[in-house]
């Protein structure tokens, strides 16, 4: 289906619930700490690439990752109630072949979720396919928006090295293949690609769009980031960061972008804050939904309330809506929208 169509699925669910989203963002949360709309679940660190640019596979361990037994009694808590936005993450999602069963389960436990996002690596494709179709065929029968996009860093041998992947760019083009053409056929899935673009395969950005385009697939560039709690990789920033030679080529590329966007698109909404930032010093003028009604929760129970949180605690000793209450914790989300928010990169969930 059209991006244009999607798009106006989902703004028809935004519409639906905007008075409510108003008063939360403008007058609830201001008065006292609301519950979360937005959570992004990794459900598992284990992973079918080893990126050169984020270590999460380094941590997958299979026995750590909550199973869905563990999983439903926190669930099940009405703390959750609010959540409209589920992104599931990792590692590779879909190295967990209990999948499929778990946006059930989430469905199950969150009654107002209108949209579901998926990343995925789609780097082993007879596994990820069945179970990528099965999750939009049950979101389509449920009136659930759905929005997956594969990691594609380069073509070729480019995207190869950057995934540490033999033959990586063949396999993840397969998973491409087969999401563009269920995407043709269920006006509640959008399909795409997601490039993290930095020094390895800043040459490369050009080819990715332009591959993109010969597919009529829509496209984002992230900028690289660093953070423990999302991705493990903290200790490349010395080594990977940007230096003046990227930023240079990333604000004029995101630049490009803007002019090439839709005028409402999220998208050009995000590069034009991206280009801005590098250019001012990093200084985030973006709006985000984790200041105020978002949680990050990790496969081993870890709830964190952003990539850039410490760990508030873990759901299988307390509950949620404890540890997310907790004063203390409340006193550390402060302290990161001083100093850390500011000049925070992150692209999570901003055009919710």
């Amino acid at each position: 289906m059209s991006t244009s169509t999607f798009r106006l699925q989902y703004l028809g669910k935004v519409v639906a619930g905007l008075p409510r989203d108003l008063v939360n963002t403008f007058v609830s949360s201001k008065l006292h700490p609301i519950r979360p709309t937005v959570l992004i679940y990794n459900c598992t660190w284990v992973c079918d690439a080893r990126c050169t640019m984020c270590s999460n596979w380094k941590w997958g361990d299979r026995k750590s990752d909550m199973t869905l037994a563990q999983l439903e009694p926190v669930l099940a808590s009405p703390f959750w109630g609010a959540v409209e936005n589920l992104n599931i993450s990792g590692g590779e999602p879909t190295t967990r072949n209990d999948l499929p069963e778990m946006v059930e389960l989430f469905h199950k436990h969150l009654p107002r979720m209108r949209k579901v996002g998926i990343n995925t690596t789609g780097l082993t494709p007879n596994r990820a396919i069945p179970m990528l179709t099965r999750i939009v065929e049950f979101c389509a029968a449920n009136n659930i928006l759905i929005s997956i996009r594969v990691s594609l860093d380069g073509i070729g041998d480019v995207h190869n090295q950057v995934r540490s992947v033999k033959n990586g760019f063949d396999k993840a083009s397969k998973t491409i293949e087969a999401m563009l053409a269920l995407s043709r056929t269920h006006p509640n899935f959008s399909f795409g690609i997601a490039s993290t673009i930095f020094a390895t395969n800043m040459s490369d950005a050009e080819n990715i769009l332009a591959w993109a385009r010969t597919k009529n697939l829509d496209v984002v560039f992230n900028m690289l980031r660093f953070s423990d709690a999302m991705l493990h990789n903290k200790e490349l920033q010395e080594t990977i960061g940007f230096k003046q030679r990227e930023e240079d080529f990333m604000r004029k590329f995101f630049i490009d972008r803007v002019q090439e966007e839709p005028v409402l698109s999220g998208q050009a909404f995000m590069y034009l804050h991206y280009a801005d930032m590098i250019a001012n010093g990093y200084h985030r003028t973006m709006p985000c939904p984790f200041k105020n009604q978002g949680l990050l929760l990790n496969p081993n129970g870890d709830l964190h309330y952003c990539e850039n949180s410490q760990k508030l605690g873990n759901v299988l000793d307390d509950g949620a809506e404890a540890l997310y209450f907790k004063a203390e914790n409340l006193a550390h989300r402060e302290d990161i929208k001083n100093k850390t928010c500011p000049t925070c990169l992150s692209p999570c969930q901003v055009n919710v």
